[in-house]
């Protein structure tokens, strides 16, 4: 019965595997037929039992997900020396070994047809590749032609590696839906070794001996089991180092993501960019078939950390809600100088630098720092200039709501041979649609706060608090050269407003003043819900919240509103709760106070946020007893929090 827990195979995968079986079956049954026309020989029984044996012994190759054994060694024995249905048969029970060691081990559950493709596909390989090379029989007379026969033993090698890797390499395409060249290269380049190897072990025992008996296996196997062993501890060797090696690998891109994240959190427009350029490049690289090792570590850090260099632009420019003037442009394109220069201090084992430097070249030479063009430009470089573009088309700005995927596809194609190589645009449009789907899983990833690699990743609210920063600094800023434009009490209250209204989460605004002849305070300005009623009060220096606030020149933070608005303060369309109060100080003595009310509770966050704009406020304009402006003078009292 097939286990309803085990993926159904696709329909054209299961298709594919059929036909596999089928031809398979059709190997087996002719190598049957030919084996049982003829007395059975003790020799391809001893390899046999060799081969069952053997396969229980795998070494797992480093970098690859294969395994190799000594079986290996018996089956090309067995080929060589008693033809191609021996072959077949040898290698159907090492292969029946392989299926029933994984089941032990419990690494995967398999379907039942993939077991049957498991056990066809090498069959069929193995008696398809020696017929076509000529492998037949070995008899004593074939030593005398030595050069011939290795002539045929190396093309049946080939022939068989090929056709038996290639065999699976369609299946799992088809099944993945991946390149047929990356399944390939990923789970079978490191057999060739094992191929050749057992064919030449293989053609030197049979050469060597007239024929394979108990004595000539007693001889030969502890040979065999010293070599097993030896290769079996320097792969483990071999294997401990290269996890090793990449452990340091993801820390070492661990550590560059977080920082790269960081600066990535600073820029208000471009949030949330280097990740996504991470992911495009990278399925970009393998949809172009790269496989150098160090060129697609040097992709994968340079994606992370191309706009390093926007620490050298200032941040009025990067987040900018406009067009850039020539100046400012000017100023932009340094980052990606001066973030190659500053990667040049680190001691990259790949190219990490040439990609960061030169991914704003133009195919046609148009491009900055240098204004190289065509192939001069490194081709990590044309593959991260096309991904950038990408996300940037399909990214909000302040100036422009995002593009729509066919809006930014149009715009790559009309830029290709001009500023994009056209091979990378047309490769990077095939993908697209893979790229949505890597997507949608990173969102799915982001939610569990787990990254691709299922590691604890810095986590949204801790980005959060640098791009909010970012924005509060950018606030600031702005406040501070508005405030001293201000003429008036009301004027320079609607700047104050305009600044809190976008740090602090208030509900009302109110600034009162002293109203001259009284002991009493009134509104010069105020904003939000409840401002009829605040407009009509008038506030007892000394009493409620903001007459206290006024007398003692103190702070207060989350007082009932009520005692300054009364009980109308709760029938609002938006009922006032709380106040958050902060006296202004100038020359010494209190000229006025401002006052936000909410619904939900203030916190220290907003306290200080108030407290700075009032210290602000307190340096860059001077208030008159009747409510007007003048020059700071005096001495600044800083307000105490109560």
């Amino acid at each position: 019965m097939t286990d309803p827990s085990v993926p159904s195979l696709k329909t054209k995968t299961r298709a594919y595997v059929v036909t596999v079986v089928g031809m398979g079956l059709v190997a087996v049954a002719l190598s049957v037929s030919d084996i049982l026309a003829k007395p059975i020989d003790q020799g391809w029984v001893l390899l046999a039992g060799l081969t069952l044996v053997s396969g229980f012994l795998p070494v797992k190759l480093p970098s690859v997900s294969a395994t190799i054994s000594i079986s290996e060694t018996f089956v090309f024995a067995g080929t060589i020396k008693f033809g191609p249905s021996i072959g077949a048969i040898l290698v159907l029970l090492d292969a029946g070994v392989l299926s029933a060691r994984v089941s032990l081990s419990k690494q995967r559950r398999l379907r039942f047809e993939q077991v049957l493709f498991n056990l066809a596909a090498p069959a069929l390989s193995i008696w398809v590749a020696a017929h076509i090379a000529g492998i037949s029989p070995a008899t004593p007379d074939d030593s005398l032609n030595t050069l011939h026969f290795m002539g045929r033993l190396a093309a049946f090698t080939v022939l068989y590696f090929l056709s038996n890797s290639w065999l699976v390499t369609l299946a799992i395409s088809l099944e993945k839906s991946a390149p047929p060249i990356s399944v390939w290269w990923n789970n079978f380049r490191g057999l060739v070794v094992n191929y050749a190897a057992g064919a030449s072990i293989a053609a030197l025992l049979v050469y060597n001996s007239k024929e394979i008996n108990p004595a000539f296996i007693g001889v030969i196997l502890p040979l065999l089991l010293v070599l097993y062993l030896t290769y079996d501890w320097s792969v483990k060797r071999v294997e401990a180092e290269r996890q090793k090696n990449a452990e340091l690998n993801r820390v070492f891109l661990s550590t560059i993501e977080a920082l790269a994240m960081a600066i990535d959190a600073k820029d208000q427009v471009t949030h949330g960019h280097i990740r996504r350029v991470q992911r495009y490049t990278m399925a970009l690289a393998e949809a172009l078939g790269i496989r150098d090792e160090k060129q697609i570590k040097a992709l994968e850090a340079a994606a992370l950390l191309h706009d390093t260099g926007k620490l050298a632009v200032p941040e009025y420019i990067l987040n900018k809600p406009g067009a850039l003037t020539a100046a400012e442009f000017e100023r932009m394109k340094l980052h990606a100088a001066v973030g190659a220069d500053i990667l040049k201090s680190i001691d990259f084992p790949y190219p990490v630098e040439p990609i960061v430097r030169h991914h704003h070249e133009n195919w046609d030479g148009t491009g900055y720092p240098d204004g190289i063009k065509g192939q001069e430009i490194p081709l990590g470089a044309r593959i991260l200039s096309v991904v950038d573009c990408y996300d940037a088309l399909t990214s909000d700005r302040p100036y422009r709501p995002r593009m729509t995927r066919p809006q930014a596809e149009q715009i790559l194609r009309e830029r290709r041979n001009k500023m994009y190589d056209s091979w990378i645009v047309d490769e990077f449009i095939k993908i697209l649609d893979q790229l949505e789907r890597l997507d949608a899983a990173e969102q799915t990833r982001a939610a569990s706060g787990m990254d691709i690699s299922g590691k604890p990743r810095l986590k949204p609210a801790q980005l959060d608090v640098i791009s909010s920063t970012t924005a509060e600094e950018r606030e600031f800023n702005e406040l501070s050269r508005e405030l001293p434009k201000a003429t008036t009490a009301g004027a320079a209250a609607e700047v104050l407003f305009r600044y809190l209204g976008r740090v602090v989460p208030a509900s009302t605004f109110a600034f009162y003043v002293p109203k001259p002849d009284t002991n009493s305070l009134v509104s010069v300005s105020c904003v939000g819900v409840g401002s009829r009623t605040i407009e009509s009060l008038n506030v007892p220096i000394g009493e409620r919240i903001s007459g206290w606030a006024f007398a003692h020149q103190q702070m207060i933070m989350n007082s009932d509103a009520t005692l300054d608005l009364g009980p109308v303060a709760r029938t609002l369309s938006t009922p006032l709760r709380y106040a958050l109060v902060a006296p202004i100080i100038q020359g010494g003595q209190v000229t006025a106070v401002v006052t936000l009310y909410s619904g939900e509770k203030f916190d220290k966050d907003h306290s200080r946020l108030l407290e700075s704009a009032v210290n602000l406020f307190q340096s860059s304009s001077q208030l008159t007893p009747e409510g007007g402006t003048r020059a700071a003078s005096g001495e600044i009292a800083r307000p105490k929090f109560h």
